[in-house]
């Protein structure tokens, strides 16, 4: 992103607005009239993290009832659970029973996945000798609730919380780790490419100075080898229609691979591979705003007060992970990683009296982890290796 203005905008609308006048880049509008603009994708990284205005950079809370969006590990306790459980046989597989092994639950939010994790190892006898966690984010607010959240672990040696900038300095490649992102990838900003007129473009975004909004426009491509990229992961666009690019995503996977030694990435989200995500049903993208728990597809409306997301295109992950030297050892529906993982065991039997006690709570926790809106399909769950190891979960 470009530098903010000396003279310090107030809001996040005037900061685009003075980026997009300062901006070199020419493009057109809807009507053909030339513009200034910038990239959807810096765009995108102003509204989610600007350091003072980006809406995961302020101190409100952004998932749960009180934000704007749910993830799973707000359907009870089953997520981190089963995920406690799967590592602590991963972890025997790939890096043997002796020693500690770090988690890093990347973008971990207020810590709930992380507690949940954590207190299924103490029931284990697991942490800290076993496993010791690291939860990572960039939400001031997130953080905040972190540290109470963890305050225990913390003490006990068992959790530490870290900022972002803080974990990307950190040097994991003297022990065994195991980094997971939930929800993670899609929260990452995207370039978003269109073809018109028998020729790829790239969204851009324009300053509309009557009505004091950003809008969109069209504009060269950014990168010359955006079409290469789009070749060598199978993205083939039909004319008028539009798609996301993850390199974002790419990028950061690749600048983890130098922090860690022996490792496992465990991505959790909802996406697919590039054949389904330039579907004919897919003519606009999957790009999606998100506010109070309402869903909606209009990105210009309040800058920096909405989360943006897209659909993870996991082909290009895997690209990128095989280029910085990761081994895929998994990929497939969270429904099979679940099952995979146990979920079923966690049903009781019917005949419990009290629909409201902690056996129904559960029965309902996984059905909705498994059958609620079919997201349980949407969402995958991908694992790599940093080296050549043998597959130990099921591809589909």
């Amino acid at each position: 992103m470009d530098g903010a203005h000396p003279d310090r905008p107030a809001s996040l609308p005037d900061m685009l607005a003075d980026a997009i006048a300062r901006s070199p880049r020419g493009g057109c509008d809807e009507g053909g009239s030339p513009c200034r603009c910038i990239t959807f994708r810096d765009y995108m990284a102003y509204c989610l993290y600007e350091p003072r205005f980006g809406y995961y950079r302020g101190d409100a809370v952004r998932t749960g009832r009180e934000g704007d969006f749910y993830t799973s590990a707000y359907v009870g306790d089953l997520m981190g659970e089963l995920l406690a459980d799967r590592f602590a046989q991963l972890a025997d597989e790939r890096f043997g029973t002796a020693g500690p092994v770090e988690v890093i639950d990347w973008g971990g939010g207020t810590g709930r996945l992380s507690l949940q994790m954590l207190r299924r190892w103490r029931e284990r006898e697991m942490t800290p000798s076993r496993f010791v966690l690291t939860l990572a984010d960039g939400n001031p607010g997130h953080l905040r609730l972190a540290r109470e959240t963890l305050a225990e672990d913390a003490a006990s040696g068992a959790a530490r919380i870290l900022t972002d900038a803080e974990a990307e300095a950190c040097d994991w490649r003297d022990r065994p780790a195991i980094l997971v992102g939930n929800e993670l990838l899609d929260a990452m900003p995207v370039h978003r490419v269109v073809r018109r007129g028998g020729r790829l473009w790239e969204w851009g975004v324009a300053w509309d100075a009557a009505r004091g909004c950003p809008v969109p426009c069209r504009t060269e491509p950014s990168d010359p080898q955006l079409a290469a990229w789009m070749e060598r992961d199978g993205i083939r666009l039909r004319e008028g229609q539009t798609a996301e690019l993850h390199l974002d995503a790419g990028a950061w996977l690749k600048a983890r691979s130098g922090q860690f030694g022996e490792a496992l990435l465990v991505f959790l989200d909802y996406g697919d591979a590039s054949e389904e995500l330039t579907a004919p049903h897919r003519m606009d993208g999957t790009l999606l705003c998100y506010s109070r728990h309402v869903a909606h597809t209009d990105p210009y409306a309040l800058p920096g007060g909405q989360d943006l997301t897209a659909h993870v295109n996991f082909t290009s992950i895997r690209r990128a992970a095989l280029e910085a030297g990761w081994v895929e050892v998994a990929y497939q529906t969270q429904k099979e990683f679940l099952v995979s993982a146990g979920i079923l065991s966690r049903l009781s039997p019917p005949g419990d009296a009290d629909p409201f006690g902690p056996a129904a709570r559960r029965n309902r926790a996984v059905r909705q982890l498994l059958l609620t809106d079919g997201m349980s399909e949407l969402f995958k769950v991908q694992i790599f290796a940093k080296s050549q190891v043998k597959t130990v979960l099921p591809s589909s």
